[in-house]
Order: structure tokens, then sequence, then C-alpha cells
């Protein structure tokens, strides 16, 4: 199964990733974590995780790096940077567990898609299948 081995971002990584992008790209940050909803990362933590009668909820790499994506844009856990934050955050999750974009997948291509996510053009499966189809394991 793919879920076994799994390097899982914690909640103070995905807080230092909103913070650092937030100093790269600008932004309000409000400290001293810039939390909006709190409960919405705890959330996060548990489910990419969760198992329902023993079986991961999200067994493919792919689906887990969708869950951090749509829920941090969607569930706006931060004040600001929520956007940069879980698209940052999927990336590396995927990197950290030898997964990449294809080359097809340029500045263009993952600012369109953020925005569609943003913008709920896009469900959490759609977002799913989006990883899905774009992410390929590192040789």
């Amino acid at each position: 199964m793919e879920s076994i081995g799994l390097i899982y971002l914690t909640k103070n990584q995905i807080i230092k990733i909103n913070q650092q992008q937030t100093l790269l790209f600008g932004g309000n940050f409000v400290p001293p974590y810039n939390l909006l909803h709190e409960e919405n990362l705890d959330y996060l933590i548990e489910v990419v995780q969760a198992e329902m009668f023993g079986e991961p909820l999200y067994p493919h790499i792919y689906q887990k790096a969708g869950v951090y994506m749509h829920h941090i844009v969607c569930n706006h856990i931060f004040q600001d940077g929520n956007k940069r934050t879980g698209l940052q955050s999927a990336m590396i999750f995927l990197l950290k567990n030898g997964y990449d974009f294809i080359k097809e997948v340029n500045d263009e291509v993952l600012i369109n898609f953020t925005l569609d996510v943003a913008s709920a053009k896009l469900s959490l499966e759609e977002v799913q299948t989006w990883f899905e189809k774009h992410i390929s394991k590192n040789l």
C-alpha cells in the first residue's frame, strides 16, 4: 500500500511554510502563527493520515497531496497566504516522499490550478485527480 512509510507534514511545518511564503512574497502575517482557523489545521493533520476499518482513508499519495492543497486553500486556515501555503505544502509533501511534478507543469499551470482551487471550481476529488495526472515518482 502506498501509504505505508510516508513522511507527513507536521502542524509546525505547515505553520512555518505559511510564514515563509508570507515573508517571501508579501502579505499580512498576524503574529504569532497567522492562524485564522487553527481547528481546521488540526483536522487536516489528522484526516490526511486517517484510517477507516484499518485501511487508509486516502491510500494514494496523490490523494493525500490533494487533501493538503484543498484543505488549506479552501478552509482558510491562515489569515493570509492560504493559496501559496496549500500549494507549497502539497509540493513539499510530494518531494519528501520522492515525487515531483511532470515536466509539463510550469508556474503558469500551477497558478491557474491554484486559482481554480481557491475559486471552488474544483472539488477535493478533482484536485486529487489533477495531482494524479501531474506527478511522477522520482527515479
